[in-house]
């Protein structure tokens, strides 16, 4: 990068910037701070107005905001399979809610829910609001914000975590493409949204014996995963 300007590296010479092309910049508007070499100091006073887009070069930092530039994107229904799934990736409907399904948030403070309403996919992808208490016995009101329940076909996927697959906030929930029903993902479509191809990791060979790869492997791989594009 040596010689290439903050805003060259942003808008076309860095290394997303092939990728995730942006519109001009306004060079006016580049913000700058240089970071201190005294971790402590970093820790204890640093502050500085970061905007959607930036970089570090040699401890200086740059920010601007940005748009996108982009004619096309790649979208979540891309990626799915059109065709059958394995039945076992279809979440029960007694998993789906516990209460009213446009309700988006719990609120424990005054009396805690039941373990089934827990188990719901509403309950942990919603908003909470629960009673907890320290290893001092302190009592507090631990907070979290809701994401959606459903991911939606047509937005970009969000990034697949080494806990996909399993009864988690951050695993995608999606509406099958041929029955409609919410389901997980499958261990293809996870190699899909990392641009591998499909079944790379279905088997792996140990003591020269070519053997199938547990599911909840083949997600946490992909969770583990670069995007192929990107690294290409």
């Amino acid at each position: 990068m040596t010689g290439k300007t903050p805003e060259a590296i942003l808008r076309s010479d860095g290394f997303f910037a092939g990728n995730f092309p942006v519109s001009e910049i306004d060079t006016s508007a580049i913000g700058h701070t240089r970071l201190d070499t005294d971790l402590v100091s970093i820790s204890e006073s640093f502050s500085f107005g970061f905007q959607n887009s930036g970089i570090m070069i040699n401890g200086n930092i740059f920010t601007v905001g940005v748009s996108s530039a982009c004619k096309t994107r790649n979208v979540l229904k891309d990626v799915l399979e059109t065709g059958d799934v394995a039945e076992d990736l279809f979440i029960d409907k007694n998993r789906l809610y516990w209460t009213n399904p446009a309700v988006t948030s719990s609120d424990e403070t005054e009396a805690p829910l039941s373990k089934d309403a827990r188990r719901t996919w509403q309950y942990i992808k919603g908003s909470k609001r629960c009673l907890r208490e320290s290893s001092n016995g302190h009592r507090y009101v631990y907070t979290e914000g809701a994401i959606p329940m459903i991911d939606k076909w047509y937005d970009p996927a969000r990034t697949i975590l080494t806990s996909e697959g399993r009864f988690s906030r951050s695993t995608h929930l999606v509406r099958d493409l041929q029955t409609e029903r919410i389901r997980l993902l499958s261990p293809v479509e996870t190699e899909r949204l990392n641009e591998f191809p499909d079944n790379w990791t279905e088997e792996f060979i140990i003591n020269g014996e070519i053997c199938k790869t547990p599911k909840n492997v083949r997600y946490f791989e992909m969770g583990n995963a670069l995007i192929v594009g990107l690294i290409s």
